[in-house]
């Protein structure tokens, strides 16, 4: 019973964000993952979402949790990348307008940008894309 609720919070979750209802969407990946705090996919998918909300740190938080469940789950590596890249050009941005931090806010930027690189080439390991080297 238990694994039905949770594959329909999920599926509902899934539903709200590809109709980018996406506040309903992290209501229902929360509740399949009080049921399953393991599901795998839930945790990406709720990612996927923070991400789209530019809640950066908070989908990162979701991807690691996917990884730590899953070391091998490539869409988690891949995922985690985007949003790195993506919270490393936000903070460019805040840059651009913040100019007396800006040298802290690019340089931590950089720092993300290859961290991010580091995720895409774990993706690319597990996906076979790239050999270990």
């Amino acid at each position: 019973m238990e694994d039905i609720k949770h594959n329909s919070w999920y599926d509902v979750g899934n539903e709200n964000a590809k109709n980018n209802n996406n506040e309903d969407a992290l209501v229902a990946y929360d509740k399949a993952l009080e049921i399953d705090p393991n599901h795998v996919s839930a945790w990406n998918n709720k990612g996927i979402v923070l991400s789209r909300l530019k809640r950066f740190e908070e989908s990162l938080i979701c991807y690691d949790k996917a990884i730590e469940i899953n070391p091998e789950y490539v869409n988690a590596w891949y995922n985690k990348a985007n949003a790195l890249r993506n919270f490393a050009q936000s903070l460019i941005d805040k840059a651009n307008d913040d100019r007396t931090n800006a040298p802290k806010l690019v340089n931590r930027s950089i720092g993300l940008f290859d961290f991010a690189d580091k995720c895409y080439d774990k993706g690319d390991i597990l996906s076979g894309k790239k050999h270990e080297s």
